[in-house]
């Protein structure tokens, strides 16, 4: 077959693909990814600083929004015991916007700090709302497929984002960080599952008032022990774990780049969006993936993958090999590639695992990711302080060492995947 015609063939595939699997509530997600991953990662502490404010007020506005999303399981529960799923995405936005706003529009701590937290609150909110479309509305053998392709869509904003927080001074970006917020309204109202619009009868809106004002205290506590007795925290604390040791090598990346290896900051941001870009087609790899093996094993070949990539950050620090640059720009795409597998594979480990629900499940498991990126920020920059940035790096090996050893039991018992039909099989 002509080169043309393999490529014709394959965009035809493609096309299939995608009618079959993206929703236009997909570009929704997308815009979020953009806010979450892209704009906030770069405006918030180009505001405070712009802003006169110092390193600590930087720190404690990150902190702040990272409490926001803390919420998550609080978004869940509403969402899945109301049935309040469109509600509670779109109020994710509003909140997130509202923050924006408030740095587009004021300065002062007091305003860095309520507009960190909406942003927080409304990231939690339509991140987990985003995922229980998938979890609590399709059915368990497609939804490695869907959460790839949202991915992809999550990924692509990420980088839309980034690109545009590098093009505009803080303000004008929080000004369209903020304009963002209606095409998602647009967006995020199509194509979503059956059901979603559904709203719970007054009989379960009644007993759920019931129960919230009188506090089902001995439910809330068997709930919460038979969670923590159950693969399900394996899984969570497994996932908290590997978060934190990603947080406390990537919170310094700029710094710990140009200090370590001689890569300066603008090389080092250059490498990280291009690792970002490659990360891209590799979501329908990992639904694939997922699909054929189990999301415990993927997870844990992710997890596997990113030791090794810390752990060879760690020998070229100390060893300063020939190529050393080369090597670490190699490790950094690894350890960013590998992404696509971990993702993809721990939201269907937090919808297949939970025991309290998938919207709490769902919600904790966001929760845990915010907690955990805090709690790696304020460890990596302790233990840079006191040993070293080389030492930041034997950090972050360790700590994915001991999640590998937490994800690997959960591998080791899972069970075989079952055969699927095969149409499912050949689509990502």
């Amino acid at each position: 077959m002509q080169p043309l015609a393999m490529l014709s063939e394959k965009l035809r595939l493609l096309r299939g693909e995608a009618r079959r699997w993206v929703r236009p509530w997909y570009i929704a997600y997308a815009i979020l990814g953009a806010l979450a991953s892209g704009l906030e990662v770069i405006l918030l502490p180009a505001a405070v600083a712009r802003g006169g404010g110092t390193p600590g007020q930087i720190g404690l506005v990150v902190a702040m929004m990272n409490v926001g999303v803390l919420a998550s399981p609080f978004w869940g529960m509403l969402a899945e015991r109301l049935r309040l799923h469109l509600a509670v995405f779109f109020a994710g936005f509003i909140l997130a916007g509202l923050g924006f706003l408030g740095f587009a529009l004021g300065v002062g701590e007091v305003v860095w700090i309520s507009g960190a937290l909406l942003i927080g609150l409304g990231i939690g909110a339509a991140n987990t709302v985003a995922g229980l479309f998938v979890v609590a509305f399709m059915p368990p053998e497609e939804w490695n497929r869907r959460i790839s392709w949202m991915q992809t869509f999550n990924a692509t904003g990420q980088i839309c984002g980034l690109l545009i927080a590098g093009m505009f001074l803080p303000r004008h970006g929080m000004l369209i960080a903020a304009a963002l917020v209606l095409p998602a309204f647009y967006f995020g109202s199509r194509g979503l599952p059956a059901g979603v619009r559904r709203r719970a009868p007054l009989t379960a809106v009644s007993t759920v008032a019931t129960r919230s004002r009188g506090f089902d205290l001995p439910g809330q506590v068997v709930a919460l022990v038979q969670a923590f007795l159950s693969r399900f925290t394996v899984f969570l604390l497994g996932w908290f774990i590997i978060v934190v040791a990603t947080s406390s090598l990537y919170a310094l990346y700029p710094v710990l780049m140009d200090k370590l290896f001689g890569i300066s900051v603008a090389a080092g941001a250059t490498l990280y969006a291009v690792a970002a870009s490659l990360r891209v087609p590799l979501y329908g790899v990992a639904g694939a993936l997922t699909t054929r093996f189990g999301p415990a094993r993927i997870f844990t070949v992710g997890i596997a993958s990113r030791l090794v990539a810390f752990s060879g950050l760690s020998l070229v620090a100390f060893l300063h090999p020939p190529f050393g640059v080369a090597i670490v720009c190699l490790l950094v795409v690894l350890s960013e590639g590998v992404w696509a597998l971990m993702v993809v594979s721990s939201i269907n480990l937090a919808g297949s695992l939970t025991t309290i629900g998938q919207g709490a499940g769902m919600g904790l498991y966001n929760a845990m990711a915010a907690l955990a990126s805090a709690s790696g920020a304020l460890l990596g920059g302790t233990i840079a302080g006191h040993f070293g940035y080389a030492s930041v790096c034997i950090c972050a090996a360790g700590g994915s060492a001991i999640a590998l050893l937490c994800i690997g039991t959960l591998a080791l018992q899972a069970p075989s995947p079952p055969r699927l039909d095969r149409r499912v099989e050949a689509v990502g």
